[in-house]
C-alpha cells in the first residue's frame, strides 16, 4: 500500500473529485482494498454513490462490507431509488434484508419494494421515480418554482412533465422554454407526448422508443395514462447496450450466464455459457447424416457430388443469415410486423433469385476453370445453388417474425439455429435434384 502524506492526500482528493464516475469504478475494480478505503473517504458522497453503482456485484459487497454504518447510510440515500434497485438485486438476501431494515430510510422503503417487485429486464425495473410535473393550467412562474425548490439533480429537471386536471400525462415542456415564455400559458409550447410505455412491458421498448423519437427522457404511465416513472436516455443507451450484448450471444450462440467481464469468469463458466447451443446443434445435425446415409448409393455412383456438399452448405448458412439479420433489424426498428409476414417472405424469394442467378453463374465460371466433373454434377450443384439461396433467403426472412409473433427473441434465429435448418435442406434438395439429373 501507497503511503500518503497530508500534501498527497489532499492532492488526490482535488484529482479523483474531478473525475468521471466511469473512471472511478474503473479504478476503483483495479486498485487494492486499502488504497479503496483511502479513496471512499477522499470522493464526494455523490460521486461516490454514481461511481458505486456501477461497480461489479463482488467489489460492491466488498465496499459495502468494509464501511462504517454511518457510511453505509450515507450511501444507501446518496443512491437514486433505480440504482439502489439495481444494487440491491445483486446483492445476496442476508445483506439486502440487512441494509433494507436498518440503513434504508423508511419512507422509502414501499417504493424500492414496488420497484423489487417488477421483473428483471423490464422497465419498470429499470425506471426513475425521480421526476417533477405540473399541472397544463399552472403558469411558467409556478414550474420554475417548482424547479427551484425541487431536490433533484439538475440533469433531472430539465424537463417538466405536464399533466391535466386528472393527471393524466399530457406532453412536456423544457425549462429553457419556461424562461422563454413566462408570459405564455403552458399549453401554448407544451410538446405533446408522442410515446409512452408501460413499467410491465420489455426495457427493450423503451431503446425503441428512445430510437424513433429521439426522446431524451421516456415517459413510463399506468393503464390510465398517469406517470409513474420515467427512464432517462442515458439509461435507454445502457438497454441498447445489453440488448446488443445479448443478441450477439444469441446469434453466436453463447448464453451469457451472468454479467461479469471476460477476465472474472472462470474457465468452467465460459465453458458453460457456450456448450448449450452446441449441444443442440451436435443433436440436431443428426438430420444432416440420416440424409447422407439414405444416398450413400449416389453417393458412391457420383463421388465429385461429395466435394460440394461444404460449398452449399456454407452458401445457405450464410444468405439465411444475412436475411434474418435483415428482418431482425426491421423488427427492432419498427419497419417490420408479423402483419407483413407475405410481403416478406414475397421480397426475399425475389433477393434470393436475383442473388443465387449471379452466384450460379460465378460458380459455373469456377467449376469450368477449377474442375473437371461432367455436365450433370455441374447441372446439380448449380440447380441446388439456386434453390438454396431463394429457400435460405425465405426461412432466413420468415423465422425472426414467427419468433417475435411467438414472444422469442428473434435474435435466436439468426444463430446456429438456422444454420441448422438451413444445412439439413440444403443436403436434401442436392441429393433430390442429383437423384433426378444424374440417378443411381
Amino acid at each position: 500500500m501507497k503511503n500518503y502524506n497530508r500534501e498527497e492526500l489532499l492532492k488526490t482528493q482535488e484529482l479523483i473529485n474531478r473525475m468521471d464516475p466511469v473512471d472511478i469504478a474503473e479504478k476503483l475494480e483495479d486498485l487494492p482494498k486499502e488504497e479503496v478505503a483511502i479513496w471512499i473517504k477522499l470522493l464526494n458522497k455523490d460521486l461516490l454513490a454514481d461511481a458505486f453503482s456501477l461497480l461489479p456485484r463482488d467489489k460492491k459487497i466488498e465496499i459495502i462490507g468494509s464501511l462504517s454504518q454511518e457510511k453505509i447510510m450515507s450511501l444507501m440515500k446518496d443512491l437514486e431509488e433505480d440504482e439502489l434497485v439495481d444494487t440491491l438485486q445483486e446483492l445476496p438476501a442476508n445483506m439486502v434484508r440487512k441494509l433494507m431494515n436498518q440503513y434504508i430510510e423508511e419512507d422509502r422503503r414501499p417504493i424500492i419494494n414496488e420497484l423489487l417487485g417488477f421483473p428483471k429486464d423490464s422497465v419498470g425495473s429499470i425506471m426513475s421515480v425521480g421526476f417533477i410535473f405540473v399541472k397544463s393550467t399552472a403558469t411558467p412562474t409556478q414550474a420554475l418554482e417548482k424547479i427551484i425548490h425541487s431536490e433533484l439533480d439538475a440533469d433531472r429537471l430539465e424537463q417538466v412533465w405536464v399533466t391535466n386536471e386528472s393527471l393524466v400525462l399530457i406532453g412536456y415542456v423544457n425549462l429553457a422554454d419556461l424562461l422563454r415564455n413566462r408570459n405564455k400559458n403552458i399549453e401554448e409550447f407544451m410538446h405533446p407526448i408522442n410515446s409512452s410505455v408501460y413499467a410491465t412491458d420489455d426495457q427493450e421498448v423503451v431503446a425503441k422508443l428512445a430510437f424513433k423519437y429521439d426522446l431524451s427522457e421516456i415517459p413510463v404511465t399506468d393503464s390510465e395514462g398517469r406517470l409513474v416513472g420515467i427512464v432517462p436516455v442515458e439509461w435507454a443507451i445502457d438497454v441498447m447496450h445489453e440488448e446488443y450484448e445479448e443478441d450477439l450471444g444469441n446469434i453466436h450462440g453463447i448464453s451469457e450466464s451472468s454479467p461479469e467481464h471476460y477476465w472474472d469468469k472462470s474457465v468452467i463458466r465460459l465453458a458453460k455459457d457456450r456448450t448449450m447451443w452446441l449441444i443442440i446443434c451436435l443433436v440436431t445435425a443428426t438430420f444432416t447424416s440420416f440424409i447422407i446415409k439414405r444416398y450413400e448409393a449416389l453417393l458412391a455412383s457420383s463421388v465429385a457430388l461429395a466435394a460440394y456438399i461444404p460449398m452449399l452448405m456454407d452458401s445457405g448458412g450464410n444468405a439465411g443469415t444475412q436475411s434474418s439479420t435483415t428482418i431482425i433489424r426491421g423488427i427492432y426498428t419498427g419497419e417490420v410486423e408479423f402483419k407483413e409476414f407475405f410481403a416478406v417472405m414475397f421480397k426475399e424469394l425475389r433477393i434470393g433469385l436475383i442473388v443465387g442467378a449471379i452466384l450460379v453463374v460465378v460458380n459455373i465460371v469456377r467449376m469450368s476453370i477449377l474442375d473437371t466433373v461432367d455436365l450433370g454434377v455441374t447441372l446439380t450443384v448449380s440447380v441446388t445453388l439456386l434453390t438454396t439461396i431463394v429457400l435460405s433467403k425465405m426461412i432466413g426472412g420468415i423465422l425472426p417474425l414467427i419468433a417475435e409473433k411467438l414472444k422469442i427473441d428473434p435474435t435466436i434465429m439468426a444463430g446456429p439455429l438456422i444454420t441448422t435448418i438451413v444445412d439439413t435442406l440444403v443436403l436434401f434438395v442436392y441429393f433430390e435434384v442429383a437423384t433426378m439429373l444424374i440417378g443411381v
